[in-house]
C-alpha cells in the first residue's frame, strides 16, 4: 500500500472504527461514509481486514442499520400522506429492500429448495420393491404348500 492508502487510513483510524460502525447502525451508507474519507472499496476492505474482529464488528453494525431501515420503512408507511403516497410506497420498498440486504431477518424472499429426482433411480427402487413383494409372495406359496 502506498503513502497515500496509508494517509487514508491513518484518516479512517482518527475518526475510529467505534464511530464508524454508529453512523452506519444509524442508517448512514457506507458509501457515504467512504466518499467522505475519499478511499475506494478496496481501501475500505482492507481496513476493515487490518484489525482481528474488526469485520465481526462491521457485520454487527449492518445488521443493527438493518433494523434501523426497517423501522424507518415503517415510520414512512404509517405517516404517509394520501398527496404523497407513491413516493412513500417508493421509500418503504427502498427501505425493505436495503434492511433484507444489511440483515437477513428482514429478507422475505422465498427460497427455493431444489430436489433432483432421477427417473432410473425410481426404476431401480420400483424393480427392487417389486422383487421384494415376489420374494413374499413365493415364501408364502411354499410356506402353504409344505402345510
Amino acid at each position: 500500500m502506498g503513502e497515500v492508502g496509508k494517509a487514508k487510513i491513518a484518516a479512517i483510524n482518527a475518526v475510529g472504527e467505534d464511530e464508524i460502525f454508529d453512523r452506519m447502525s444509524r442508517g448512514e451508507t457506507v458509501s457515504k461514509i467512504i466518499g467522505e474519507f475519499n478511499v475506494g472499496w478496496k481501501l475500505w476492505n482492507k481496513w476493515l481486514d487490518a484489525e482481528r474482529g474488526r469485520k465481526d464488528r462491521y457485520r454487527a453494525a449492518q445488521e443493527a442499520a438493518g433494523h434501523f431501515f426497517a423501522s424507518r420503512a415503517v415510520d414512512t408507511a404509517q405517516n404517509a400522506d394520501p398527496a404523497t403516497v407513491n413516493v412513500s410506497r417508493l421509500q418503504v420498498d427502498t427501505d425493505k429492500w436495503i434492511a433484507s440486504k444489511l440483515n437477513q431477518q428482514y429478507d422475505v424472499r422465498q427460497k427455493d429448495i431444489a430436489i433432483n429426482i432421477s427417473v432410473n433411480d425410481l426404476h431401480a427402487q420400483a424393480a427392487q420393491l417389486l422383487g421384494d413383494v415376489d420374494d413374499i409372495e413365493d415364501a408364502e406359496i411354499v410356506e402353504e404348500e409344505g402345510e
